[in-house]
């Protein structure tokens, strides 16, 4: 009786998995924030992150994504109402109904100001008294002192695209910008093409953010996590995370995943 006890539930098991598993003529929609290079460039659908998503789908035979573009709330709210798959950023409570992958990589947010300035920001506290100007949904992102250290700035302010948080910082028209690292970087180097930079300091006031994407399918994100794990196994994850923030775009081969 165990063994036809065992047998049935190896059927069941392998039933449902059919039900959830994804068809080769399925479309896999995937929410992702529109600014955010060098993670991100949704003019041609690459970036850090994306890369990463792809070959590791690619690795599992997967290769037909819709990369939508949303701010992170809005992928946030499409991802609880199952209106996508896979939402890149999510700042919600995690449910029993939405998955979260291994790390694709980790953000390194931080504090930056003008050298001139001599601030000596150590922690987060540092900042009080200081307008900044921060990413959008920042106080979601970041660890809850940030949140609550809002209320003691001289002013704070969160935005969508980011390249108007170095124009910020180098008009001097705030005392901190807080953003990714990379991020900020990709931006200076585009400012300076065209605009005079002072310099600047760069505050490591917060940890290092595990960067994982989140699904409504166990199964699907279990798939992911195959090929993640397959990609850093073999050298291909390591190719990726090579590039910097200021030539990843240009780093591409014409012939990589799309």
């Amino acid at each position: 009786m165990k063994y036809l006890t065992a047998f049935i539930l190896i059927l069941y098991s392998s039933y449902a998995l059919s039900l959830t598993a994804p068809k080769a003529s399925d479309r896999i929609t995937v929410a992702v924030s529109p600014s955010l290079p060098p993670y991100v460039f949704s003019e041609d659908d690459t970036g850090l992150q994306l890369q990463i998503l792809k070959s590791a789908f690619k690795d599992q035979g997967i290769t037909n994504l819709d990369i939508v573009y949303m701010s992170n709330k809005r992928a946030g709210q499409s991802l609880e109402q199952m209106q996508v798959d896979i939402a890149m950023n999510y700042a919600g409570v995690t449910s029993p109904a939405i998955f979260s992958s291994q790390s694709l990589l980790a953000y390194q947010n931080v504090a930056v100001s003008l050298q001139k300035n001599h601030f000596k920001i150590n922690t987060v506290y540092d900042l009080s008294g200081k307008s900044v100007v921060a990413f959008q949904n920042a106080t979601e992102f970041l660890p809850p002192p940030f949140k609550t250290l809002t209320t003691k700035l001289s002013s704070y302010e969160e935005v969508v695209y980011q390249a108007a948080q170095v124009d910020h910082l180098m008009k001097e028209w705030v005392d901190v910008v807080v953003l990714e690292k990379r991020v900020f970087l990709h931006y200076l180097q585009q400012y300076k093409e065209s605009h005079p930079i002072k310099p600047i300091t760069i505050h490591p006031i917060f940890p290092e953010a595990p960067r994982p994407a989140y699904f409504n399918s166990k199964v699907l994100q279990e798939i992911f996590d195959t090929g993640l794990a397959h990609i850093i196994a073999n050298g291909q994850y390591s190719k990726i995370m090579a590039f910097d923030g200021s030539d990843y775009a240009q780093a591409v081969e014409p012939n990589s995943i799309k």
